[in-house]
């Protein structure tokens, strides 16, 4: 029922009382006065009945009023009774309570108090009765705690507990105060008034600060206390190191989402309501937790389960780091892996010497099994091959007197086969220093000296060949110089390079090139003494050290021998190979007195006998020192001559011998050096091919060209420039990509340029990479042009093959046509190839009318050459061929 209809409860049963009796009182009038009528006519007697009827509805009412007062006043006496009963019993409660009872009106003023006189009333109840709770003499902050818990008692309509500690009698003293609402006996609230139930917690306050002491303390224990809805209320300094969350950062979250990995939090959280809920104990154990870091920690957690001053559960976790444990454990499991599973065989010896556990390596190497060994002396560790330092006894002594032995040994396996074996022996000593057990450990290393024996050999001598190697053949030198020295003699060194086998190589294919390399090595060892060597240094060189030479002739004498010798050829896989060598020879002690600079001679004077004409031997002079040196410095200086811009392009036109006019234009490298001057092509080229510089000259060239062919390009003067792309440039990185990334920097359209390759290009197309690399060149739209076509190993299978454009006559073939029958019939054999294969030819080096002659009645396409014009600047070039506007 609502309160306003509890409050108008008896104004309603008194108002329904007064109505039945007016109701009553009326209806007895109205029916009486009537009767009284019928009755009497009479004006006296009517007036007499009246009378009387008057008389007894008053004697009726008050009959009635009496019946009605003696009930109402027996049931006020009894409820007085009740009430002075429950009051006496009340008193006797509070009276037996040990706990303060205040009650607080809507201003926060003590209204009541309960008992009247307690011990833990300091003040005099007449300090405080009427007076608000922070006006009263208790601390401020105390004060402040009783208004801020008084509002939210009254705007929660809930229970609140506050804790907070008085000084008085010199001690400090611990208070908890419940406040609650205070609720009439149909369970409404009164409205403002609060009661207040205060208790002293001294005694529990002391032992909450020394549980919190002993466990906050605890450097290794870590303990957290969680609350029903697993929220954290006690983390200890050990919590936080293991788990890395500061106190500050762990209170108030939940557990489970805190220290549980993301996978367990559901039965973390479902045990946890079994224990706050059905009484079910969480059992201890070892789980796994999760730091703030990530990391996974194992621990042996236990739990208890304990109800706070107010009722409440509190569960305590106490948990303990096993990752020592764990690592210890992993590191036994660990070493008992490597024990078993160890590639070397692995003996535990006791003090006595006896064998106490084997592993499966040691079966494996010796052949016996671990039961055949153990509580044995391990007598088959040292073969009995006579050395006193690989015995047993002396084993044991070493170790125990160093602590450790390892050595080679000659071992025994069980078949009584001996085998190399490489022994380490250690003490393993108790914490009092005496010896308990040996380990030993030993590999069986006979495939190992094989390989080193092997490695040896390889280390000296040539893997294909067998013949001594670089290394070896120095040492052999030098020792033959160090007897030279002594009994006056010489020494000659022979560097050897197999003419045009590079060819072979390519051609025929590196089964081929290795077949006559072997052969050849053959024949050299075939040309000297015994007492000299035979070297190959890698590739198609050769080193030959001649020792012990009383006269230069012999030296001249092998070197003819071994040019003879290789003048009948070989027949390899049903190949007749033709080679010859070049052959450069320095003495001792007339060029040199130590391996590196009779080796560097040597190689000078066998790039002559190369330059010579092949198959010829020549011996050092300073001339060609010279010329080496000069080599040396074009490299050196070439190497940053773009970088110093000291490179540039000449330009000379190809003319259509049709209309005589510019059909091409071909870029030519040139060189003007600081330090040498305007060096010619013909000296630095070659450097630049040998070295590998001819790579970043051969780009720069590309760029440089393409760049100036589209400026003439964008200002009306299109004509298309051909440049050279050698082999090597060609060969090691993929021109179509480094052509792309040209064209796209200079915007010149790939049909106004023109490649030109040599014919070794086209002939190491080893794999087909070759036509692959030229189709995508074409695919580009670039013109492809074969240079110098008749100079090398001409072939009409690869002008088939591949997709060229314009074949290149060389100029040395152009300049004798008129006069040289010979010339003339190659030079008309590539026109008439040519026009057979719809192939354009040019004639290079044209000089002369006649040779001008020859070539338009033969059909040659183009030509260039002193008779049309000299390699010209691009200023000049531009200036004299571009038409007037």
């Amino acid at each position: 029922m609502s309160e306003p209809a509890r409050r108008h409860r008896p104004a309603r049963r008194a108002l329904l009382v007064a109505l039945a009796y007016a109701l009553g009182a009326g209806l007895w009038i109205a029916f009486s006065d009537a009767w009284l009528a019928l009755l009497a006519s009479e004006p006296e007697r009517y007036a007499q009945l009246q009378t009387w009827k008057g008389g007894g509805f008053v004697a009726v009412t008050a009959a009635l009023l009496f019946v009605l007062l003696l009930a109402q006043f027996r049931t006020i006496e009894a409820s007085s009774v009740r009430a002075r009963r429950l009051a006496e019993r009340l008193k006797l409660t509070l009276a037996s309570v040990d706990d303060l009872l205040f009650v607080f009106d809507a201003d926060n003023r003590i209204v009541e108090h309960y008992p009247a006189e307690h011990p833990l009333l300091f003040i005099p109840p007449s300090a405080f009765h009427g007076q608000p709770v922070d006006k009263i003499g208790l601390p401020a902050e105390v004060g402040a705690a009783y208004v801020a818990a008084l509002a939210a008692v009254r705007g929660e309509g809930r229970a609140r507990t506050i804790d907070y500690p008085l000084t008085f009698g010199g001690q400090r003293r611990w208070f908890s105060a419940r406040l609650s609402p205070m609720t009439r006996e149909a369970g409404a609230g009164s409205g403002a008034d609060v009661l207040a139930v205060v208790r002293e917690i001294t005694d529990l306050k002391g032992s909450e600060q020394r549980f919190r002491a002993l466990f906050e303390d605890v450097e290794h224990i870590a303990v957290q206390g969680y609350d029903e809805d697993r929220r954290v209320l006690f983390w200890n300094a050990a919590s936080e190191r293991l788990y890395g969350y500061r106190r500050e950062e762990a209170l108030g979250r939940r557990f489970d989402e805190l220290i549980v990995p993301p996978e367990a939090r559901a039965q973390a959280q479902r045990l946890h309501r079994a224990w706050v809920e059905g009484g079910q104990p969480i059992p201890a154990g070892e789980i796994e937790t999760l730091a703030k870091d990530g990391s996974r920690i194992p621990v042996f957690s236990s739990h208890a389960m304990l109800r706070n001053a107010r009722g409440g559960l509190e569960m305590y976790c106490v948990d303990i780091d096993l990752r020592a444990q764990a690592e210890a454990r992993e590191q036994l499991r660990l070493a008992a892996q490597v024990f078993e599973n160890s590639g070397e065989a692995i003996l535990i010896v006791d003090a006595g010497h006896r064998v106490i556990a084997a592993n499966r390596a040691f079966s494996r190497i010796s052949g016996y099994a671990e039961a055949e060994v153990l509580g044995c002396e391990p007598a088959f560790l040292c073969g009995g091959d006579g050395d006193e330092a690989a015995t047993l006894t002396g084993i044991w002594a070493a170790v125990g007197e160093q602590g450790h032995w390892q050595g080679e040994v000659r071992s025994r396996r069980r078949d009584d086969t001996p085998y190399p074996a490489w022994l380490v022996a250690s003490a393993v000593r108790d914490r009092g220093g005496a010896l308990t057990h040996y380990i030993v450990i030993f590999a069986d290393i006979g495939e190992r000296k094989a390989i080193e024996a092997r490695l040896a050999y390889l280390a000296h001598h040539d893997v294909l060949t067998g013949l001594p190697n670089r290394m070896l053949a120095r040492d052999r030198l030098e020792q033959a110089l160090a007897l030279a020295a002594r009994t006056q003699q010489r020494v000659a060194l022979m560097f050897l390079d197999l003419d045009h086998f590079k060819m072979i190589n390519d051609t025929l294919g590196h089964s081929v090139g290795d077949a006559l390399l072997k052969s050849v090595a053959t024949r050299l060892e075939g040309c000297v003494r015994r007492s000299d060597t035979v070297s190959r240094q890698g590739g198609d060189e050769f080193l030959i050290v001649l020792t012990a030479l009383s006269e230069l002739e012999s030296v001249s004498r092998i070197a003819t021998d071994i040019l003879d010798a290789m003048a009948p050829g070989f027949e390899v896989d049903g190949h007749v190979l033709a080679c010859s060598f070049s052959i450069g020879i320095a003495l001792y002690p007339d060029d040199g007195a130590d391996f590196d600079t009779l080796l560097l001679k040597a190689d000078t004077a066998m790039y002559h006998a190369k330059e010579a004409g092949r198959n010829a031997y020549r011996f050092f002079t300073e001339r060609m020192n010279a010329e080496a040196r000069e080599r040396l410095q074009i490299q050196n200086l070439l190497r940053g001559a773009a970088e110093r811009g000291e490179l540039s392009l000449h330009y000379q036109p190809q003319f259509d011998l049709g209309s005589r006019e510019v059909a091409c234009v071909e870029a030519l490298l040139r060189w003007n050096s600081a330090e040498l001057g305007q060096v010619s092509p013909a000296r630095f080229i070659p450097v630049a091919e040998e070295s590998g510089l001819i790579v970043p000259l051969g780009e720069w060239a590309l760029r440089e060209a393409c760049r100036q062919a589209e400026s003439w390009r964008r200002t009306g003067f299109a004509v298309p420039v051909a440049v050279n792309l050698s082999a090597l440039q060609f060969h090691r990185s993929d021109p179509v990509e480094l052509l792309e990334r040209v064209l796209a920097e200079s915007g010149l359209p790939a049909a106004q340029l023109e490649l030109e390759l040599t014919e070794s290009v086209l002939v190491q197309d080893g794999g087909g990479v070759t036509l692959e690399r030229l189709r995508r060149l074409k695919a580009l739209g670039v013109s492809l042009a074969i240079d110098d076509f008749g100079t090398g190993f001409s072939s009409l299978a690869y002008l088939r093959r591949f997709p060229i454009d314009k074949l290149k006559i060389d100029q040395a073939f152009v300049c004798d046509i008129s006069t040289d029958p010979e010339d003339a019939a190659i030079v008309n054999l590539v026109i008439e190839l040519g026009r057979i294969l719809k192939i354009r030819t040019v004639a290079e080096g044209v000089e002369n009318e006649a040779q001008l002659r020859f070539l338009r009645e033969r059909g040659c396409t183009l030509a260039q050459g002193y008779l049309f014009a000299r390699p010209l600047t691009a200023a000049q070039f531009e200036a004299q061929y571009r038409a007037p506007r």
